[in-house]
């Protein structure tokens, strides 16, 4: 890969297998090519004149991008940035699918703009889905092309996150303003997950600001190889970030959102990004007294999203945040930290792997008799959503931040 940054990188690699036992897409294809070290190997193959090999678009594109492969290379090769940068390449020289330019010139438009989008969407879904009697999402209710009856799409909401905004009233109190970034999920698709959150700053005495203007992390796009969208959407969320570089802490509810946000250069100086769970972490000692003895009766258990174990290092702050909600209530499951096999548009575009994926976190979640099971991704809780409906299990996916959300407004003290 001699025209690529990448090069050196790409001799690191050894070809040790170490890859391989923790790979999700080879544990259920078995295909050399489709493991991390085979990957590399094609990109590695690719010549002077950026001619794609035989099997190369197969291969970059099987690729969750969940960082299982980086998490456990002795030789600390930037895996899931080559793989990145591969599709670039595949981009510039096949051009981006249509359906996914489409989906991104929402994301930058901002008069066609994707809330508007899916506002239109909310009026017009019950035509074509049904809500699920136990979960929360929607269900085919007419045959529709690529999506069989068990395929879960979250129910559009009428109002957004911002739309709430507009009419909460900000305690009078004196309030440390801190920067809350919701990313497009919760903001368009789970408003109340975004409420839930800024209730719980509230009650430890902060004020979560939310800038109109912010847009897409653009996990998405980095992951999709449009970089051109990436650097826009970036640009865009630094210039808030700089309009407000008063406020120093930036926190989230989004494992992606985190992951892409922690990844920014220029930054405003002393700006820190931080996950909820670290966040409420930092202020455990606050946040224990509010909680009291209170405790979840119900059983949880916990799914590990890869964009906050592996692509952040964020592991015990969740587990501290559930013990203290559920106490003895929190199971683990076997493999919390395996991919569900969401991955953002993977879900949609790769259904039949990533739904063998998601069996075994439905098994390992079965396994542990919880009734709740909980992720920091949004994106992560709507598949493990679709794997109870597949599984026919009775189980429901939750963001930490509700169940603690709802036990704190049982008995505020």
């Amino acid at each position: 890969m001699t025209t690529s940054p990448w090069q050196q990188e790409l001799k690191k690699c050894v070809k040790c297998g170490a890859c391989m036992a923790v790979c999700p897409i080879y544990r259920q294809t078995g295909r050399e090519e489709m493991v991390a070290r085979g990957k590399l190997n094609l990109i590695e193959r690719l010549n002077d004149k950026n001619e794609l090999p035989p099997g190369w678009i197969e291969a970059v594109d099987l690729c969750l991008l969940c960082c299982s492969c980086e998490e456990n290379c002795p030789k600390g090769v930037k895996i899931t940035e080559i793989i990145a940068d591969a599709r670039y390449r595949q981009t510039e020289q096949l051009g981006l699918n249509p359906i996914k330019k489409s989906a991104f010139s929402l994301l930058k438009n901002r008069f066609l703009s994707l809330p508007r989008f899916l506002k239109a969407g909310s009026f017009l879904q019950w035509l074509l889905w049904r809500r699920l009697p136990r979960h929360s999402g929607l269900v085919r209710r007419l045959p529709l092309p690529g999506l069989d009856d068990k395929t879960v799409i979250p129910a559009l909401p009428q109002k957004h996150l911002d739309d709430y905004l507009k009419k909460r009233q900000t305690p009078t109190s004196n309030l440390k303003p801190v920067i809350y970034f919701p990313g497009c999920a919760t903001r368009y698709l789970y408003p109340q997950m975004g409420l839930d959150l800024l209730y719980v700053l509230e009650l430890l005495g902060f004020q979560g600001v939310v800038p109109k203007e912010l847009n897409c992390c653009g996990m998405v796009t980095w992951g999709a190889g449009d970089q051109k969208s990436n650097q826009e959407l970036k640009q865009r969320n630094l210039e808030v970030f700089r309009k407000h570089s008063d406020i120093k802490e930036i926190v989230t509810g989004c494992a992606s959102c985190g992951h892409a946000l922690k990844e920014y250069e220029d930054l405003p100086q002393e700006c820190e990004i931080l996950d909820i769970s670290e966040f409420l972490f930092r202020h455990r000692e606050k946040l224990e007294e509010l909680v009291g003895t209170d405790k979840l009766e119900k059983k949880i258990t916990y799914h590990d999203p890869c964009h906050l174990r592996k692509g952040q290092g964020i592991t015990s702050q969740p587990r501290w945040l559930l013990k203290l909600i559920a106490g003895e209530n929190f199971i683990e499951m076997r493999h919390p930290e395996r991919c569900c096999g969401a991955a953002g548009t993977f879900g949609l575009s790769h259904k039949e792997i990533s739904r063998e994926i998601l069996a075994e976190k439905a098994h390992d979640t079965d396994a542990t008799g919880a009734e709740i099971v909980t992720s920091g991704c949004p994106g992560c809780l709507l598949q493990l959503t679709e794997g109870a409906v597949v599984a026919d299990s009775k189980w429901q996916a939750e963001h930490p931040i509700s169940l603690l959300a709802d036990l704190l407004r049982k008995g505020v003290r």
